[in-house]
């Protein structure tokens, strides 16, 4: 039996690569150990002479911490997840994200609501990946007959100098326009800055967002529609290409890329072809109360005129009925809640505006096809693995054993 290193930094998404390593050490018969490094003082020698792995699967954020020595692995095959080929002396076996693709997919996204005035938001902190992703956008916009204009956050010392900055030129742009921004935190800062402005989002402005991080994307305001690389299948791929190293097939530096996956839509680039004010504060009110025991008749008053002429304002603009609107809501809610594995399923329904845990399980059910304790151990089953077999997470180190 072989025992790999996974050495990851603490990250929103990591889960999902580790799900692909796992996926692919069920099938090879590996002992899978996490290494929190950065989190401890063992140097990555020290690790490797505790441990004796057979191979090691390492995240750029990890090599990008300071003081890390990609030499101290010595004879050990490694291979780097997403890494910045800069940091390294001689080159490396790595799975990289395809950046472009990615950015690609996002903007047809944009393309697709027949939008013609594009913008890109950069990374915080200067990336290339992000300079990528700004160029294939401004490429596309280019090619569907657009505009496109662009904005460098890397002059913001400070989050107040961020918004400082972006507000007046959101406020210059040509609207109705999609903004793609570099990775979900940036697109959260944006719809921020659009509340500043009072833009309105998706109509003024739409916003597409890279990783669909769901606790950012979820929480965002409004909800942030998002691209979602292949994570899992980038996990998958370094453990192949690290099965192929260690077995002596590759003689030679090795990169292995991995795309896009699939598009979440929220409500970010959620865009009406009618005005209509009333229907409009309505949804706001539903996507503030909905789970405070909102009810379709409440919101019906709200737009004013009789129930079925509320119903039919409703859905000629939402393109769903107001129950169905609430219960959209809600179902949106449960699961940002189960995300959570700190908070007990049979406590969620309270939570969501349901009166009963068998009545959140019916609507869920109805919505996604599955319970809600189901759909929880799909979207955690990484997340599972490791907290049923760890010990030492309280000191940043965990142990994981695949046997």
């Amino acid at each position: 039996m072989k025992t790999i290193l996974f050495f990851q930094y603490p990250w929103r998404l990591w889960r999902a690569r580790l799900a692909g390593i796992y996926r692919y050490a069920g099938k090879a018969g590996w002992r899978v150990q996490m290494v929190e490094h950065g989190l401890t003082a063992m140097s990555v020698a020290g690790t490797l002479r505790f441990w004796k792995p057979d191979g090691c699967i390492v995240e750029r954020s990890v090599a990008e911490l300071p003081g890390f020595r990609a030499r101290e692995f010595r004879d050990v095959p490694v291979v780097f997840c997403d890494p910045n080929r800069a940091l390294f002396r001689k080159p490396i076996l790595g799975v990289e994200h395809d950046s472009g693709e990615t950015a690609a997919f996002a903007a047809r996204e944009l393309v697709s609501l027949g939008l013609r005035h594009f913008a890109f938001v950069g990374n915080i902190i200067p990336r290339e990946w992000s300079a990528r992703r700004r160029d294939v956008l401004a490429a596309e916009a280019a090619a569907a007959g657009g505009t496109f204009a662009s904005f460098d956050p890397g002059g913001s010392d400070c989050i107040a100098s961020f918004f400082a900055r972006i507000r007046p030129w959101l406020r210059e742009l040509p609207r109705p326009c999609g903004i793609l921004a570099a990775n979900d935190i940036s697109g959260d800062l944006v719809l921020q800055a659009c509340r500043m402005e009072r833009l309105r989002v998706p109509d003024d402005i739409a916003v597409v967002g890279i990783d669909n991080d769901e606790f950012v994307c979820e929480h965002a305001v409004p909800p942030l529609t998002s691209v979602a690389p292949d994570f899992e299948e980038s996990g998958y791929l370094a453990a192949q290409l690290l099965d192929e190293a260690m077995a002596g097939r590759i003689r030679a530096p090795v990169s292995r890329v991995f795309g896009p996956k699939a598009v979440f839509r929220r409500r970010s680039t959620r865009i009406f072809r009618r005005r209509d004010d009333a229907v409009r504060h309505a949804l706001e009110t539903i996507a503030r109360r909905a789970c405070e025991g909102l009810t379709a008749a409440e919101v019906c008053r709200e737009i004013g005129g009789s129930r079925r002429q509320a119903e039919t304002r409703f859905r000629a603009i939402a393109g769903r009925s107001v129950g169905e609107e609430i219960a959209l809501a809600r179902i949106a809610k449960a699961k940002a809640l189960l995300l959570r594995r700190n908070v007990a399923i049979e406590a969620i329904h309270g939570l969501c505006g349901y009166e009963s845990a068998s009545s959140l399980r019916r609507a869920f059910k109805r919505t996604t096809g599955l319970s809600p304790r189901s759909w929880r151990l799909r979207k955690t089953h990484a997340s599972a693995s490791v907290d049923d077999r760890t010990t030492g997470a309280a000191s940043g180190g965990s142990l994981v054993r695949k046997e």
